[in-house]
């Protein structure tokens, strides 16, 4: 049996965790990406290397064809 001086301790320690400590605890679950997010993310980066191609393959692009093709498949 805890003695009451581990037992303030134990209280003590939980009382001092950070709020991301105390979520990241809590919280045991992963995120596994599911078959839409897949396909969405998939969609996305088809279009994005079709714009790539359509703009003459010009490196330096890939965050703006990116969010392009991201905006379109959203629409």
């Amino acid at each position: 049996m805890p003695t009451k001086a581990q037992s303030v301790s134990r209280a003590t320690h939980r009382a001092t965790r950070t709020p991301v400590e105390s979520r990241n605890n809590e919280n045991t679950s992963t995120h596994q990406p599911d078959e839409h997010s897949q396909d969405f993310h998939a969609r996305i980066s088809e279009r994005a290397y079709t714009l790539y191609e359509e703009h003459g393959r010009e490196d330096g692009h890939a965050l703006e064809n990116w969010l392009e093709a991201e905006r379109q498949v959203l629409n």
